[in-house]
């Protein structure tokens, strides 16, 4: 379900103006429902990789688990062009779907850049942007000239200093302002012998696009007029794989009044929890564990994990900012920060600490901040007919965070001008926050 369903146009007053540069990725429709496949340009969770060139994939050791060396399967394709660059360029994270056994374990989750250099895609692309560019500049001077055209069409209309040949009344005439060919004079913008040149309001034409304020999403940047045709059949069907969803990218939308973290409702558990340990305040007499041993070492046991989580103010802005647009499977803002799901880990530390690797391949350049995934794709990927068992031992990360080169650098291409490299790709896991330093995997 878009935004737009969800929300409409004269709800625009609920959110502030768009402050953030963030894009968020939300599920749009199922792979293959409709006979909807997604392409090269196309951004999606699940299913089954699309590479740059079907003769140019990954080695294989980069699609196998770590731990267990079983092949991996897709969580999220990101098609991610960068501003300027006539290149078609991908992100690729994959899990290892063996969650029971390799969860939390270091290399059970991956991410890969991609590159395709192939010198027609680079002319085609730059040939398009120049050709939106000079849409843009026609448009931009369309307007400007019909307001020109409105401007002198008015500014005498009113002027009484001006004389008149009816009287000096401006509209006392009989006269046809239709029977010339160019009632309006050389001016006229329609420049037709029809009174009305081309301009009939209910005749189809193609519009010309508005030029856009603001940056383009990452996957418009240098999306083609004509996207090539769906690949209906995957191009790696030997890789185990998740229900797919192709996305749609949207800005952040930040609602004015910020819920409170979904936690907060835990608090009294919290303040009994505090009661059963000692005298209350006020004088009040002193709880006891006796009577319900067990279900209290129950209570305990949730209540200090919560308490824990609600001590952490990097979970609580997690949640808060999630709360504004729940149903966020990815997000993507290049050169920005992540919002971490815990503040106790060795992902948290290195971002916090601006210490993320610098790439091997690539040792002058430094990573940023690309993407990372939201939990509510957990939700997707497993889909609506995950049995209990599978749900127990399914995937029990958080976040991840995927940090990239710069500098875009690529050490090799084939001779199909493809490049993969491995990037820096921090897992945070979801309870268990202590355990979570085996999550992060560096490249």
């Amino acid at each position: 379900m878009s935004s737009h369903d969800e929300y409409s146009s004269d709800e625009e007053d609920l959110f502030d103006s768009p402050k953030s540069d963030v894009f968020l990725g939300f599920v749009d429709i199922g792979i293959g429902e409709d006979d909807e496949y997604p392409t090269i340009e196309d951004t999606f969770i699940g299913g089954q990789p699309i590479w740059p060139h079907p003769e140019s994939k990954p080695k294989e050791e980069d699609l196998k688990c770590d731990n267990c060396g079983s092949l991996m399967a897709l969580l999220a394709q990101a098609y991610a062009p960068l501003d300027g660059k006539a290149y078609d360029r991908l992100i690729y994270v994959f899990a290892c779907k063996n969650t029971a056994r390799c969860s939390r374990k270091k290399g059970s989750i991956k991410a890969i850049r991609a590159i395709n250099k192939d010198p027609a895609i680079a002319q085609k692309i730059y040939e398009e942007q120049q050709e939106e560019a000079q849409k843009a500049l026609d448009e931009k001077l369309r307007l400007e000239d019909k307001k020109k055209f409105q401007i002198e069409m008015t500014k005498d209309l009113f002027d009484v200093t001006k004389p008149s040949d009816k009287g000096g009344n401006s509209f006392q005439t009989n006269d046809n302002p239709f029977k010339s060919s160019k009632p309006f004079g050389d001016s006229n913008a329609f420049n037709s012998s029809s009174p009305f040149g081309s301009s009939n309001p209910f005749e189809k034409k193609e519009q010309p696009q508005p030029e856009k304020n603001g940056k383009k999403s990452y996957a418009e940047a240098s999306k083609t007029a004509k996207p090539p045709a769906p690949v209906k059949k995957p191009l790696s069907a030997n890789l185990p794989e998740y229900p797919g969803y192709i996305l749609f990218t949207e800005k952040e939308k930040l609602k004015k009044v910020t819920l409170e973290p979904e936690l907060e409702k835990y608090k009294h558990l919290i303040e009994t929890s505090t009661e059963e340990e000692g005298p209350s305040k006020g004088g009040k007499k002193e709880r006891t564990l006796s009577s319900s041993s067990s279900s209290s070492a129950a209570v305990n046991s949730q209540t200090n994990q919560i308490s824990k989580m609600l001590d952490d103010k990097f979970f609580e802005n997690f949640t808060s900012v999630v709360n504004h647009n729940p149903t966020q499977v990815l997000r993507y803002d290049l050169d920005g920060q992540p919002i971490l799901y815990s503040g106790k880990d060795d992902v948290a530390k290195q971002v916090s600490d601006k210490t993320i690797p610098d790439p091997a391949y690539n040792p002058s350049s430094r990573r940023r901040f690309e993407l990372q995934l939201m939990p509510k794709a957990i939700m997707d990927l497993e889909g609506e007919g995950a049995s209990v068992a599978d749900i127990l031992n399914g995937m029990s990360w958080g976040t991840i965070v995927v940090y990239t080169d710069e500098e875009d650098y690529m050490p090799s291409l084939d001779e199909n001008h493809v490049g993969y490299v491995r990037e820096y790709c921090g897992v945070q896991w979801e309870e268990s926050v202590e355990r979570a330093q085996e999550g992060a995997t560096d490249a």
